[in-house]
C-alpha cells in the first residue's frame, strides 16, 4: 500500500521539483523498513517520515536533520530508542552498561561530515607529519556524543492512527524521559563541550 500511495504522489503530484528533491533526500538519511516493527502491516508511519523530506525539501537541512532525529523511525533504525545513561542503569538496575553509539556514529558518518575532514575545494586535509588524511571524529566523540541520544522514548499511544493496538505510537516525535538522560557534559569535535540541557517545548518537532 506505502508503495502504491508513494508512486500516486510522485507520479501526478504538480510539485515534481519538491517531489525529486525529496526522493534524494529519502536516499541520504535512509531507513530500513525490516528494522522497523510492524513495518508489514502499516503505511502511515513510513508516509510521516517521508513527509519530513518533502516538508524540507527547499529549506534547511539542519532542520531535517532535527526532525528525522526525533522520529521514532529513525530511533528504531539506528537502535537509540530508549537507550539510558550508565548512571541510569547504575542506579536502577545495579550494572554498568554505556549509552547506544549507532546513531552518534551514523549521523556524523552517513549524514554529515563523513570520515575525512575536507578543505573548501573537496580535497582531504592531510596530517602535516605523516601526510595521511585527516580523521573527522575519533571513537572518544562517538562515546561523548552517544551520551547526547539518550532518553528518547515513543509518545503516548492515541486512537487516530495506524497500530494504535500494537506496539507504540511511531507516528508523532518522540519524548524525553528526564530519567534516561545523561546529566554529564559532553565533548565536543572542537576541545569543548555540548551544552546540555533538557529540550524545550519550542525545540520539538511538531
Amino acid at each position: 500500500q506505502r508503495e502504491n500511495v508513494w508512486t500516486t504522489i510522485a507520479v501526478e503530484s504538480k510539485d515534481q521539483l519538491r517531489q525529486r528533491m525529496a526522493w534524494a533526500l529519502s536516499q541520504i538519511l535512509v531507513i530500513v523498513k525490516d528494522g522497523i516493527p510492524s513495518q508489514d502491516r502499516n503505511t502511515e508511519m513510513f508516509l510521516q517520515y517521508y513527509d519530513i523530506m518533502v516538508r524540507n525539501a527547499f529549506g534547511n537541512y539542519f532542520d531535517i536533520l532535527k526532525e528525522i532525529s526525533y522520529s521514532p523511525l529513525m530511533a528504531m533504525h539506528l537502535t537509540y530508542l530508549r537507550s539510558t545513561s550508565t548512571a541510569y542503569e547504575w542506579q536502577a538496575n545495579r550494572i554498568v552498561a554505556f549509552a547506544d553509539e549507532n546513531y552518534a556514529r551514523e549521523v556524523m558518518q552517513l549524514f554529515t561530515i563523513g570520515l575525512i575532514r575536507l578543505n573548501m575545494d573537496g580535497s582531504p586535509v592531510r596530517d602535516p607529519v605523516t601526510d595521511m588524511p585527516v580523521a573527522t571524529y575519533t571513537n572518544d566523540h562517538i562515546t561523548s556524543f552517544a551520551k547526547a541520544w539518550t532518553g528518547f522514548d515513543l509518545q503516548l499511544q492515541r486512537g487516530n492512527t495506524e497500530d494504535y493496538l500494537t506496539d507504540g505510537n511511531k507516528i508523532d516525535p518522540m519524548r524525553i524521559v528526564p530519567e534516561w538522560r545523561d546529566r554529564f557534559p559532553k565533548t565536543d569535535l572542537n576541545d569543548g563541550y555540548v551544552g546540555d540541557g533538557y529540550p524545550r517545548c519550542s525545540d520539538i518537532p511538531t
